[in-house]
């Protein structure tokens, strides 16, 4: 039995599965599995939780050993792979079989090797790596170790405490710049945008991967950064490398003290109302208009949340929870953040789909 992401809609074809709204269930691997599961028999609970936390945990061990790192494109036993990283060999055989079982390893003759989905994603030098995107999120399972202390306390840290080591910095920049880069050239592509944008403001943008997007795209577009200065110090290398440091400048500061200026055609706020309270939202959209040219456009990237009395999704209900967990703030329903545009003046608010980010919200307000 493994846990596997279904939804409503699930379509098969020569074996793949293509998703649409998330949400995890066991999967069977055999018949006798499939009847078992069918009978209402089983204790889906327990076995959700015990897959479920098997399967994120091995994973990260997996990485942050470096397993996949050290078999690349070659084999290699279990032995070769336990000196390469220096691990214990009887130790690091449970996990290779681990990872074996959770369709990230083949095994062959005692040997071992990556299969597709780890080349594409979970390797140090691949375009489209995750590997400090889900080194991050095991940081984050870390701290929610203590979730039960949290959630009857109420007593939550400084996600963004500026006194944190810069390794944390570093490695928090760059694993949302990662996930930016796979999502920023569809974003950049369905924003409402005028013709010929001038200025941009990027609030809470830090590793800059999104204003590149959109500079890329408009050819005289000139942007800004607003964020903490450890994470715009991170990103102003970020920038430097790609070649933008002629047309993207920082603002290093907190969004909600600092003076934006106005005359912007663009402002994008990218998931940073999930790190504030209801209140500083509010303002924030507020800001927002006042700092915009007239048929200028705010567009906002948060996560999804459906809000009011409706069954919550997988992503709208953990997120919810987890974002409390790490910030004591929350995500905020589709509904609330659409009144608080309309509230602020703004019109034509517009709601689009993301292919590659589809359990997130992103909307296009224009002024």
């Amino acid at each position: 039995m493994l846990i596997r992401q279904f939804n409503t809609l699930d379509i098969l074809y020569d074996s793949f599965i293509i998703q649409f709204s998330m949400r995890l269930k066991l999967y069977p691997e055999n018949f006798i599995e499939f009847i078992a599961l069918l009978s209402g028999k089983l204790p889906t609970p327990l076995l959700e939780t015990y897959y479920g936390g098997a399967y994120s945990k091995s994973l990260i061990a997996g990485i942050r050993l470096g397993i996949f790192d050290s078999i690349k494109d070659k084999t290699k036993t279990a032995e070769e792979i336990a000196n390469d990283i220096n691990c214990d060999l009887a130790g690091l055989t449970t996990l290779l079989n681990a990872l074996t079982g959770f369709n990230y390893l083949y095994k062959k003759v005692e040997k071992y090797s990556v299969n597709r989905k780890v080349k594409n994603w979970l390797l140090k030098d691949t375009h489209n790596s995750m590997k400090d995107a889900i080194l991050f999120t095991g940081n984050v399972f870390d701290i929610m170790g203590n979730i039960e202390e949290i959630v009857k306390s109420g007593n939550v840290n400084d996600f963004h405490n500026q006194d944190k080591p810069d390794s944390f910095w570093n490695n928090y920049i760059t694993s949302l710049a990662n996930f930016a880069h796979f999502t920023a050239p569809e974003i950049t592509k369905k924003a409402m945008t005028m013709k010929n944008p001038l200025k941009l403001l990027d609030v809470g943008g830090g590793h800059g991967i999104y204003s590149m997007s959109f500079c890329k795209r408009y050819n005289n577009l000139m942007a800004k950064i607003i964020d903490l200065p450890k994470a715009a110090s991170i990103g102003e290398k970020i920038i430097i490398k790609e070649g933008f440091s002629e047309r993207i400048t920082y603002i290093k500061g907190d969004m909600r003290e600092l003076n934006w200026g106005k005359g912007y055609d663009i402002i994008l706020l990218f998931n940073v109302i999930h790190t504030i309270t209801e209140y500083e939202s509010v303002k924030l959209i507020e800001k927002s208009y006042i700092s915009l040219n007239d048929k200028g456009t705010l567009i906002i990237l948060d996560s999804e949340h459906t809000g009011g009395s409706k069954k919550l999704s997988a992503t709208s209900g953990f997120n919810e929870l987890m974002f409390f967990i790490i910030t004591g703030k929350r995500t905020y329903s589709e509904r609330n953040i659409r009144k608080w545009l309309t509230n602020a003046g703004f019109s034509k608010v517009k709601k689009k789909n993301l292919f590659t980010m589809p359990m997130t919200l992103f909307l296009n307000a224009i002024k």
